[in-house]
């Protein structure tokens, strides 16, 4: 167990309870190490046999945000491949089990939501932003991918949106997230208790009718008037034209932006100096999973995306990318390869036994 997850049951009127997780890491924006997600997960294991409780809430302590991700500066230490496999099975076991719950899960995703915050928050069933919520899958910065589920739900957003996320690394707020379908609800930050309370109030049953009563609850205090403008939208046509074609047309067409959105220029400028072989990692998990040969289920994309994240630390990018943005912080990467430069079959060899 670690102090590092906070549990509670909060008895409802109706007899039933709710389980909350808080995730309190505060000093790395609530980023989880092994021992964070494995305690969620046993909570999780253990409240989902237990017919007291009704569903999960899982925030995060503070008010700076849900999420910041995994704790990569430990695996930033690992040398032997263990520890990277072990964190990023039992990281994305955790989100499969998530996606899969039989209870309602809500995520209040609140301020930083990246990487694996972001992927704790599309795994569960209602999704709620906030006026502060900032989201981004950012590992191009890093030489990762967009993991934690990234793979599933990124695909499922409309246009190339997604890819457009996942190559990179956008930073987009609460309204975009709710106008692209990642989120289900916006509420104002300030109302959580209040949202606590009434949750309390509702005569939750022992099946599946609980996720319409708490879709029902939030319902009354959804208002999307408290989110700023969206960006995504507005620029949908531009950012579907500029992912048209294969990997080095897109990547032409990013470096060679004249346009006046400063969302698209403030992605491309994280774009540039992201890792190239994310770059074709990402864009090769998009388009082989939108293809009918590879029509995988959740399950094995959650494989999949273990395979390559734990051969992005052993043999990719990750070390440099996170030595030069978190260790030494010269934001100065020293990448192994350029999209000009890379190797044949250089890429497949993150796939294993799924290229």
């Amino acid at each position: 167990m670690t102090d590092k997850i906070l549990s509670q049951t909060i008895p409802t009127k109706h007899g039933k309870s709710i389980g909350v997780i808080t995730l309190n890491n505060p000093k790395a924006l609530n980023a989880q190490n092994l021992d964070m997600v494995k305690h969620t997960h046993q909570l999780l294991d253990v409240w989902a046999s237990d017919e007291r409780v009704a569903m999960i809430v899982v925030h995060g302590v503070g008010d700076k945000g849900l999420c910041a991700g995994g704790d990569i500066k430990a695996l930033y230490g690992d040398t032997d491949g263990m520890t990277a496999h072990e964190f990023f099975s039992h990281e994305y076991g955790l989100m499969y089990a998530m996606h899969t719950y039989p209870k309602p899960i809500l995520v209040w995703g609140h301020g930083i939501v990246m990487g694996g915050g972001m992927g704790l928050f599309a795994s569960s069933s209602h999704k709620v932003v906030t006026q502060s919520t900032l989201m981004a899958m950012p590992e191009v910065s890093i030489g990762l991918f967009p993991d934690a589920g990234a793979s599933y739900f990124l695909n499922r957003v409309a246009g190339k949106i997604g890819l457009f996320l996942g190559l990179t690394g956008a930073r987009f707020n609460g309204a975009d997230a709710y106008e692209i379908g990642v989120a289900d609800f916006a509420i104002s930050h300030d109302r959580f208790d209040e949202v606590l309370d009434m949750i309390c109030q509702i005569d939750f049953q022992d099946n599946i009718v609980n996720h319409h009563l708490l879709s029902v609850c939030l319902n009354q205090f959804h208002d999307k008037s408290i989110l700023p403008n969206g960006q995504i939208m507005y620029d949908f046509d531009k950012i579907n034209q500029l992912m048209n074609g294969e990997l080095p047309s897109i990547n032409q067409a990013l470096l060679n932006y004249q346009g006046d959105s400063e969302f698209i220029k403030s992605a491309i400028d994280i774009y540039k100096n992201g890792s190239d072989m994310t770059k074709a990692i990402t864009f090769k998990i998009y388009h082989d999973l939108k293809t009918t040969k590879k029509n995988f289920s959740l399950k094995q994309i959650f494989d999949l995306e273990t395979v390559v994240a734990t051969n992005c630390v052993n043999h990719g990018d990750f070390k440099e990318g996170v030595r030069a943005l978190l260790i030494d912080k010269d934001k100065n990467p020293k990448w192994r390869h350029t999209l000009d430069d890379m190797p044949m079959g250089c890429i497949d060899e993150f796939f294993g036994e799924f290229k």
